[in-house]
């Protein structure tokens, strides 16, 4: 069995986890940690959205902002995430990658992985479970 490294992760922490033969339990290799991507959303000094004025009249109407604060923080993550199983791929450390976390990062986490990364995902789970042990982790893996 070639290597496969498994990358359990949520917008704020992340472990790594590198699986060497069928039917051991993983063997975490990396941990990372992102307290940003526990923010409410929103900047904490400012609780209002800023205003614009028209010039040709009185009104004045609120800025949605494009992506919240939160959303900024989880691509920023993904992408540093996305560096490190790249380096990993281009080094020859694993042959087979798998990705675990909440639907939502998951998928910010797959849009920023490079093309020959993202052909290297042989499987996802769509849980969060980076609380678990590793043999615990074993039984979610995909077969």
């Amino acid at each position: 069995m070639s290597n496969t490294w498994i990358l359990v992760a949520d917008a704020a922490r992340a472990r790594l986890f590198e699986l060497t033969r069928k039917g051991a339990d993983p063997a975490e290799i990396a941990c990372y940690s992102y307290p940003e991507g526990r923010s409410p959303g929103r900047e904490q000094d400012h609780g209002r959205l800023p205003r614009v004025q028209e010039s040709n009249s009185p009104s004045r109407h609120a800025i949605e902002p494009r992506t919240s604060l939160r959303d900024k923080h989880a691509h920023r993550f993904a992408d540093t995430l996305s560096a490190v199983v790249q380096q990993g791929r281009q080094d020859g450390c694993y042959d087979k990658l798998i990705l675990m976390g909440p639907p939502r990062f998951l998928g910010v986490l797959h849009d920023s992985l490079d093309e020959q990364t993202a052909a290297r995902v042989v499987g996802e789970v769509r849980n969060d479970l980076l609380t678990l042990t590793p043999a615990q982790l074993r039984t979610h893996l995909p077969a």
